[in-house]
């Protein structure tokens, strides 16, 4: 397809955002969410003049490996003094909410679709940064954020290092636009009853559910918090919750990895992940990785995300999933361009389509494999959620009552 064919589709699916806002069902999001702090790395020179044998140098040092190489990602740094080092030695350029799941009912929650977060951090701090309309749990059932009241305590704080393509970073210059979040403090799963609660009663209606953060677990807790995890996921699948997506994240441990898969894997129905967390279970072509999962676990859809295209491949309505891979595609691109979640208007300014390696809609065995362009942007505002934005926009989809998909069959024409 060419450039102008690609931004006519996106064209079209415009007006349909609101559409399918309306129609969405409750979403549950669980079950991590933290306070992040945005940076930007190119502005960040006492890290870079830090002392060899440091642990400023030390983080300096994987950072700018990563903006070499272009990953991004997450990593962990056990370095206990460094938010008193950061906020004395760094301008923290923002504030905003972290964790796919929380990330993903904040997009949901601006464009009107209602969505439900774990939280057990109820600070100030925390509560100020998330959107108004994100549905928490009390005591008394299910209020909107804006409704809360706040609580004594904080959580640790998440750091996002922030670079656009060519900048200075040190002594390299960043090969393309990504961030790095950098932890120093292992975390646990919100510990939220009222979420299970809630999450429990209403699995049964609710469009899907997303659950995500077992990357940042420490490797002694893993065990235990996945067991946690694996009883609530079966506990909505037996009350009927048939779509319940795992957004795999970065792993410094292959065995962690791993153990995430075979523990969850049962109880999940899909799983996603970016292009690069893809090649770290091999170079092979993705839609043959994508389809090993499928057929391994028995999953409806597996879901992978690059800069320049969005594949899945799916048991289920190939129309379905196109919809949903270009509503994600579209709401991170926009998220891209004004650097926050918003209600898309128009395609970004300057958005360049790149041709995917697959057709729009193939076979892989007995699967339906779905691919389209993305709307790409060398220069982003911020790059920052645009996995987490992307998974609100399938999720805004994917999580539709039945019979009110508001699309038609020229979806794929």
């Amino acid at each position: 397809m060419t450039q102008e064919s690609w931004v006519d589709r996106y064209t079209s699916l415009l007006p349909r955002i609101s559409a399918h806002a309306r129609g969405t069902q409750l979403i549950l999001c669980g079950l991590a969410s933290c306070a992040d702090a945005y940076l930007r790395l190119a502005e960040a020179e006492s890290l870079f003049a830090a002392k060899p044998g440091t642990k400023p140098n030390a983080l300096a040092q994987e950072l700018i490996r990563r903006t070499e190489r272009g990953s991004g990602g997450e990593f962990f740094l056990d370095w206990p003094d460094a938010e008193t080092w950061i906020e004395k030695n760094l301008r923290i350029a923002n504030w905003g909410l972290g964790g796919t799941g929380a990330q993903a009912a904040q997009t949901l929650a601006i464009l009107g679709a209602r969505a439900l977060i774990s939280l057990e951090d109820r600070s100030e701090r925390k509560l100020s940064i998330i959107h108004p309309d994100v549905l928490v749990a009390d005591a008394s059932g299910v209020k909107r954020r804006g409704e809360l009241s706040s609580q004594p305590g904080s959580e640790p704080v998440h750091y996002i290092f922030e670079v656009a393509a060519s900048e200075q970073v040190g002594p390299v210059r960043a090969s393309r636009s990504t961030r790095i979040i950098v932890r120093f403090a292992h975390h646990h799963l919100d510990r939220d009853p009222h979420f299970v609660r809630m999450s429990q009663e209403n699995a049964g209606t609710a469009g899907a559910a997303v659950v995500c953060g077992f990357n940042e677990l420490a490797d002694e807790s893993l065990s235990q918090e996945l067991e946690h995890a694996r009883k609530l996921l079966s506990g909505w699948r037996e009350r009927g919750l048939e779509l319940i997506h795992l957004e795999l994240g970065g792993y410094e441990s292959i065995a962690a990895r791993d153990q995430v898969l075979s523990m969850l894997g049962p109880v999940i129905t899909s799983l996603g992940m970016s292009h690069t967390e893809l090649r770290g279970f091999g170079k092979d072509d993705a839609v043959k990785q994508a389809s090993r999962f499928v057929n391994k676990f028995d999953f409806r859809r597996v879901c992978v995300h690059a800069d320049h295209w969005a594949l899945t491949v799916t048991r289920d309505d190939a129309e379905t999933e196109l919809e949903s891979l270009l509503c994600g595609c579209l709401l991170a691109s926009c998220r891209a361009e004004s650097g926050a979640p918003c209600v898309p208007t128009r395609i970004p300014a300057g958005a360049r389509f790149s041709p995917p390696d697959w057709p729009l809609i193939s076979r892989s065995g007995n699967h339906v494999v779905v691919c389209c362009a993305a709307p790409y942007l060398e220069r982003p505002m911020a790059t920052i959620g645009l996995g987490d934005t992307f998974l609100a926009g399938t999720l805004l989809v994917l999580g539709q009552s039945p019979g009110t998909h508001n699309f038609s069959s020229s979806t794929l024409h």
